[in-house]
């Protein structure tokens, strides 16, 4: 399944189950079902808002009625199958010949074919034109990703054909705020290494455009790694949207780029047991720390140039070591 193809796509290609070889009597076809994806945000899930999707499939011709003549009277049966669509064709095999049921190739199996002087002027003998419509997504409270939604019907409809479905598929932005898990959803919030020791308070506004206050235990130190739960602040449960999942904070520790020698000695009097102390140990080597570089990184595990990329000598075929001469010749 999937969306639909240019202008110039033949309209009897868009069916399925048009019949085979054989004989028998050929079952009503039907048009191929459309795939369509639908970008919605988290706020629609949450709220379920209605979507609108713009689709684009052949219907019926207005002019000629599904004919493909602008002359109801003109004569539109095929001549190479005589209107039955099928017709019988013997191949020259090497143990002789055999005999097979096709599809008619003059009419397409449709067993009628329109003198261009008699064609509609609309649908040009196509008996089927493109029009577009919108289909109105009612979005469930709490829709899983991937859920599929269907429009009975509204696939490619042309004469003598079962009209296919419209499928809609959900596709869920990311969003910069929240990360959704299942029911519950996960809300980053900054805060500083004074507001990790000492509380905080925020508001932050919720999907729905809610404000919502939070507030810290007094006295409650905040650790990295550690999550704080808000219940049934989360997302509504699918197919049961008077519930809700949970709520859960995770914390983005903000340091200051720099601080100057003032403000160091008050966090050695805050932390005395932090205060650095003097090295007294023998040294053999010293490095200095530098900043992290991606290009920098060695991803093999022979010698090379850094940022994942061998020495050339690694492209020999025999080891690398076939030009190497014995010094003791």
């Amino acid at each position: 399944m999937g969306g639909h193809g240019g202008e110039g796509t033949d309209i009897f290609d868009l069916l399925m189950n048009r019949g085979g070889g054989g004989g028998g009597k050929k079952a009503k076809p039907k048009s191929k079902s459309l795939l369509y994806p639908l970008k919605v945000t988290l706020e629609d899930i949450y709220c379920g808002n209605s979507k609108f999707i713009d689709i684009s499939r052949y219907r019926i011709c207005d002019g000629c009625k599904g004919s493909g003549s602008k002359d109801p009277n003109a004569e539109t049966k095929c001549s190479g199958c005589k209107g039955n669509g099928r017709k019988t064709v013997i191949q020259r095999i090497p143990m002789g010949m055999v005999q097979q049921v096709i599809d008619c190739t003059d009419c397409a199996g449709t067993g009628t074919k329109i003198s261009e002087k008699d064609k509609c002027k609309i649908c040009k003998g196509s008996k089927a034109v493109q029009k577009s419509k919108a289909l109105e997504v009612s979005l469930d409270k709490g829709v899983n990703e991937g859920k599929r939604y269907t429009f009975e019907g509204e696939s490619d409809e042309v004469p003598d054909v079962t009209a296919g479905d419209v499928i809609v598929e959900i596709q869920v932005e990311k969003h910069p705020l929240f990360t959704r898990k299942g029911a519950d959803l996960v809300y980053k919030q900054k805060i500083t290494l004074v507001q990790a020791l000492t509380g905080f308070e925020f508001v932050f506004e919720h999907m729905d455009k809610r404000k919502i206050h939070l507030t810290m235990k007094k006295g409650e130190i905040v650790s990295p790694g550690i999550f704080k739960t808000c219940k049934d602040l989360g997302m509504p449960f699918f197919e049961s949207p008077f519930r809700f999942g949970n709520l859960y904070l995770d914390f983005a520790f903000v340091f200051p780029k720099s601080i100057n020698d003032q403000q160091k000695e008050a966090l050695y009097k805050i932390f005395p047991n932090d205060v650095p102390k003097k090295i007294t140990e023998k040294i053999e080597e010293r490095y200095p720390l530098t900043d992290y570089k991606k290009d920098e990184e060695n991803t093999h595990h022979s010698g090379g140039k850094g940022g994942g990329q061998r020495m050339e000598e690694d492209d020999d075929s025999e080891g690398g070591a076939k030009n190497v001469q014995c010094q003791n010749q």
